[in-house]
This record gives C-alpha cells, structure tokens and sequence, in this order.
C-alpha cells in the first residue's frame, strides 16, 4: 500500500462531522509519517502518537452516537476497541524500540485507518438506522474540536494576569519538522497567541510544550488558525482533559480578582 494515503471523496461517509473528523486524522497519520521519515525525536513522535490515540477516541465516541439503533453497534464498538488496542501495541512497542523499518509504521498506520473507513465505517452509514440520523445532523462540528465554538466565547487571558514573568515555551512544527521557542502572548480554554520569531503558516500543525506556574506544565498539539507580524493565533487540537480543566478553571479564578496563580 502506498504511503501517506489521502483521504478523498470514495471515503465520504454521508456526514459532514465524521468526514471532517477523518481528514482530521489522516492529516494527524501524515504528520507522523512525515516526523518518522525526517528523523524527528522519539519525544516528537510519542507526542505525536498520543495526539493521534486521544483524537481517535473522541472520534470513535462521536461514531458511536450514530450507529446507537444499528443492529450491529455493538459489533462496531468492539472494531474500535481493537483499533485502539492495536494503536496501543504500537505506540509500546515504538518506545520499546520493536518496530524496524519507518516504511512498516507508515503501512501500518495508513492501513489503521483506511481499512476501517472501507470495511465498517461506509456500510453502517448507509444503513437505514444511520440515515434517519443524519436527516437530524446539527451543523458540521468543527473538524478539530467540537468544544471550539462554546471554548472561543471566553475572553483571552493576558499571560501577565496570571504569572508575573514571560511564559516561554518550546514549539515544534510538525508540517515544517523544525524546532523553535515562542512566548504566549494570551490564552483560553480555546487556543493561544503565540509570539514567535519562527515562521508558521495558516494551518500548521504545532506542539507546544511549556510550564505555567509552578504546578503546571503543558504539551498540546495546536492548528495555526491567524498569522501576523510574528503573531500567531492557535487552536488546541483535541487537548488533554488536564489541559481544558486548567485554562477552565484559571479564567474563573483570574475573573474573582484571585492572586496569580503559583
């Protein structure tokens, strides 16, 4: 099979949310493709792993709510169960150092997701239980976080309301695979604005690691959503629950004039 599949329109399913959900994660499978081939840290590439498994489970739980009157749901539940075992074995057995050959992790994560569209998820979408329920679709979710719209309505938090010094922070860009700092210039529960003198472009994909406080530290995969003038605007791509139970409760504890947090 070959590398980096794409997906296309043969791998529409009927609706708007699982289909954007799935470019989503073919564009998470490029990202890792794209790191292992140019070499990239194991650090990278287990970040970039565990980015992938969290969005899969989400997405496997939105798939869910479709096929709940499918007489075969059960069935499916199981698939996604064993495609996250299977993930899980190759994530243990890439930080073991089990798995030769960047070529048998590009096939295998290709076939992972490609095969399961074709084989399940395109059938059961054109059951008749499955088409009743998108007849009720609410509009598309957005393809990175179905939390984004309620998350945006919270102001942005200057980052000196919250700690008195610079929060730095090391950015990693997984499209251009290289390396930089950044300073966060905002924050909400959903997304930062990033000071950086690296370039980023509209829809690059970023891991950004960095302390807030003393108690607190943060690795997340972003989508560069605004660039201007060295200032970046980015969007959280399925963060941690940690993370969102953070920013959460920080915007309320800085809105009740509480001190800064340690």
């Amino acid at each position: 099979m070959k590398e980096n599949i794409r997906w296309d329109a043969q791998l529409k399913v009927g609706s708007e949310v699982i289909d954007n959900q799935h470019k989503v994660l073919f564009e998470l499978i490029k990202d890792l493709n794209n790191a292992m081939h140019a070499g990239a840290s194991v650090r990278i590439v287990d970040v970039l792993l565990g980015v992938l498994r969290d969005y899969a489970f989400q997405h496997f739980q939105t798939e869910e709510d479709y096929f709940a009157n499918h007489a075969d749901f059960t069935r499916h539940c199981l698939e996604h169960y064993a495609l996250i075992k299977k993930l899980n074995v190759f994530i243990l057995d890439f930080r073991n150092n089990r798995i030769q050959g960047v070529q048998k992790s590009s096939a295998f994560l290709d076939d992972w997701l490609f095969e399961h569209i074709n084989r399940f998820d395109i059938p059961f979408f054109f059951h008749e239980t499955v088409k009743v329920r998108l007849l009720h679709e609410h509009e598309p979710i957005d393809e990175f976080d179905a939390d984004r719209e309620k998350r945006r309505l919270h102001k942005r938090l200057p980052h000196n309301e919250v700690v008195d010094d610079d929060i730095l922070a090391y950015v990693y860009n997984a499209t251009k695979l290289k390396s930089g700092k950044a300073k966060i210039i905002n924050m909400s529960p959903g997304g930062l604005m990033l000071s950086s003198a690296s370039n980023h472009a509209i829809d690059d994909l970023l891991i950004v690691s960095c302390s807030i406080g003393k108690n607190f530290k943060m690795e997340e995969k972003v989508k560069v959503k605004a660039a201007h003038d060295q200032m970046y605007g980015v969007q959280f791509v399925a963060p941690a629950p940690e993370t969102i139970e953070f920013f959460t409760k920080l915007y309320g504890a800085v809105h009740l004039n509480r001190s800064k947090i340690d």
